[in-house]
């Protein structure tokens, strides 16, 4: 029965997901505030990176897989703990309605 209902969490989960992917106005306007300005925080990267000497390119490229990797690592941490949250949020949903009856 436990193994019945994480399966439904995983089926809502994945369909809940598919929802929220859209990005809104309001997520757009949230995304400009200066701490969320991922293309500012880019430009000002790329206009570091590309202080550095022609000759170093190496350094330039592996500083730049590095960024990549660990922004990776973040994200896949973030994904984790947003859909550990959010089955907890059911469970609670699911408790609270079976309280509620």
């Amino acid at each position: 029965m436990e193994k019945e209902k994480i399966n439904m969490l995983e089926t809502i989960f994945e369909a809940r997901e598919e929802d929220v992917a859209f990005i809104t106005d309001e997520d757009k306007k949230f995304m400009c505030q200066d701490k969320a300005n991922k293309i500012k925080k880019s430009d000002c990267l790329n206009k570091e990176l590309e202080k550095i000497p022609y000759n170093l390119n190496w350094l330039k490229d592996s500083i730049e897989k590095l960024i990549k990797d660990y922004v990776e690592t973040i994200d896949f941490e973030s994904y984790y703990f947003h859909k550990k949250y959010y089955f907890a949020g059911l469970k609670d949903g699911i408790k609270l309605k079976e309280e509620l009856k």
